[in-house]
């Protein structure tokens, strides 16, 4: 009797523990709270659609909760959230993801379709392939629903989010596409050959990921990376500056993040170094390569180009070209339309899924039970009267996957070559 009153005070306390750990969301009380939170602390939630839409549309979400997986709440509030007209405001469902229900694949849609760039060992006869569809699901029936969860200002910024939403199975499996551990592909390679493979849920790590190589790798892939680059090309006598970050060492300085700031590289040495080589080289034509920039600070940019603006004024025979792309967003399109404003730059490559006129400033608070994080606006940017969703290059260039394989740049062939 005694070992069994021990074996129940055991399971008990297994219980109690069990619940602290798998503790169940009150998404009423944090659907109230959204309810109340956003609209008081976004600059103006209600530019698109009224208060009314979006209390009919939490109050759905709210009767349902209980039927649904916390993702799948999460996920219908950022549907939600999406609709009303402002990219940066959203819901963070990406805390809820689960590393171990990845689909191992780093994508990337290029003008000819979606291709496989990064996989693991194990999967690596599919490196450059085409998916047509997922466990028979056209690829065009699941772009459409996936790009629900974004705000779709242009077409670019669909193109910008589908290959990070495609791998993520829990996100697949909420719209009904999947339903089991292991997928089906239909690809298709270079020469139109198409197959079915079976592919697996997995991490994909620095350690295990393989990569698509091509034969050469174009210039504007070096140093994707980096925060900003330059290259004084000698034969064509063009001066190629790539700006991928909105962010430096000086601007972590300011924010008071003296041990951040540490292992930044300094804007200041990289300005100083573009005019030096502007006055000593002569160069024709001048890139400035913004197309991975996703923004940060545009104030640093701001006063580069307003610098830059002068020296050209006294130097009219360089031929000043900005590229720009789907990645280009926030205050990198503050950026972009400083040089609109005060240069006469040639813009070329892709759409920016960022729009010129736009909310920004990004705070954030938590929900309270859920402990999701909500993204919100505090500010407006207006810099422009026209009414436009992105900013369209002067020379619309798209690569495809066949220039990538070849290590062309079609942005930079074609400056090259004006």
């Amino acid at each position: 009797m005694r070992n069994l009153s021990l074996l129940i005070i055991v399971l008990l306390l297994n219980l109690v523990c069990n619940s602290q750990i798998l503790k169940q969301v009150d998404w009423v009380a944090d659907i109230d709270f959204l309810a109340t939170e956003l609209p008081q602390k976004h600059y103006d939630f209600f530019t698109v659609k009224d208060k009314k839409e979006f209390l009919v549309g939490l109050d759905k979400i709210k009767s349902s909760s209980a039927k649904l997986t916390d993702i799948e709440v999460a996920i219908k509030l950022q549907q939600l959230i999406a609709g009303f007209g402002d990219s940066h405001t959203s819901v963070n469902y990406a805390q809820l993801i689960d590393k171990n229900k990845i689909l191992p694949l780093h994508l990337y849609w290029f003008s000819d379709g979606l291709y496989i760039l990064h996989t693991t060992q194990e999967n690596i006869e599919i490196l450059g392939h085409q998916i047509v569809s997922v466990n028979g699901v056209p690829l065009k029936t699941i772009t459409d629903s996936l790009g629900t969860m974004t705000t779709k200002d242009n077409q670019a910024i669909i193109k910008n989010s589908i290959p990070k939403l495609l791998p993520l199975a829990q996100v697949l499996e909420c719209f009904g596409f999947i339903k089991e551990q292991e997928i089906k592909l239909e690809l298709k390679d270079l020469n139109g050959i198409k197959k079915t493979y079976v592919l697996k849920l997995a991490e994909m790590t620095r350690q295990n990921r393989k990569t698509c190589k091509p034969d050469s790798l174009a210039l504007c892939y070096r140093n994707e990376r980096a925060f900003f680059v330059d290259y004084y090309q000698a034969k064509d006598n063009v001066y190629y500056l790539q700006y991928n970050k909105c962010w430096s060492k000086e601007l972590e300085l300011q924010n008071g993040n003296t041990q951040n700031a540490e292992k930044m590289p300094s804007f200041k040495e990289f300005e100083e170094r573009v005019f030096q080589t502007l006055a000593n080289n002569r160069v024709d034509k001048l890139v400035f390569d913004m197309r991975f920039n996703g923004g940060g600070n545009s104030i640093q940019g701001t006063q580069f180009v307003e610098k830059l603006a002068k020296f050209l004024e006294n130097n009219s025979k360089i031929k000043l070209y900005v590229v720009v792309g789907r990645n280009t967003f926030s205050s990198a399109i503050l950026n972009a339309m400083d040089f609109k404003r005060l240069t006469n730059a040639v813009f070329v490559g892709e759409e920016t899924s960022g729009k010129p006129n736009h909310f920004g400033e990004v705070k954030n608070f938590k929900l309270p039970s859920s402990g999701i994080r909500v993204d919100y606006s505090t500010k407006y940017f207006k810099r422009t009267d026209e009414k436009v969703t992105t900013i369209s290059p002067d020379i619309k260039l798209e690569p495809s996957f066949s220039d990538f394989a070849r290590g062309i740049d079609p942005v930079y062939e074609w400056i090259k070559n004006q």
